[in-house]
């Protein structure tokens, strides 16, 4: 990412996040086949470094779902995030106008849950957008790309 790395442009995810967001996003499979789209209304409210970022998804097929983070700046430039999904502490580097986080989760594929890694890489367009894109790891193999976009 550092092609893209704006040393005139920050990217702080606090400060972002805090209030409402809207987001569109898509799910891309490891042969390129689109799997689904959806839509994201963020709201986030930061108390003592931490924010609380609550997630309501509208998938194209009609499927919803809710997921909340708790996200701490936990120094200059470096976050810690859970949630009810995570297994262990997301970790999060920021470098200007970038950032990337990486963590395992449980996702649903059908009926059944598995445990994947995420790499996920932001990048901040601008004061409103936010560009996201997030590789969806099984074994160290992708298994999926998602791409984001954010916008204030």
């Amino acid at each position: 990412m550092e092609n893209v790395v704006s040393k005139n442009l920050s990217f702080d995810l606090l400060e972002y996040f805090e209030g409402e967001t809207t987001a569109w996003g898509l799910i891309v499979d490891r042969f390129g086949n689109l799997q689904r789209t959806f839509k994201v209304r963020l709201n986030g409210n930061i108390d003592n470094k931490q924010l609380l970022l609550k997630e309501y998804f509208t998938y194209n097929d009609g499927e919803t779902e809710y997921r909340e983070w708790i996200i701490t700046k936990t120094e200059t430039g470096t976050y810690e995030g859970k949630s009810k999904d995570t297994i262990g502490v997301a970790k999060g580097k920021q470098n200007g106008n970038t950032m990337r986080m990486v963590y395992d989760t449980t996702i649903s594929i059908g009926e059944t849950d598995i445990r994947v890694s995420f790499d996920d890489r932001f990048v901040k367009a601008d004061k409103k957008v936010v560009i996201n894109r997030a590789e969806i790891l099984k074994w160290g193999i992708k298994i999926a790309d998602v791409t984001i976009f954010f916008s204030k």
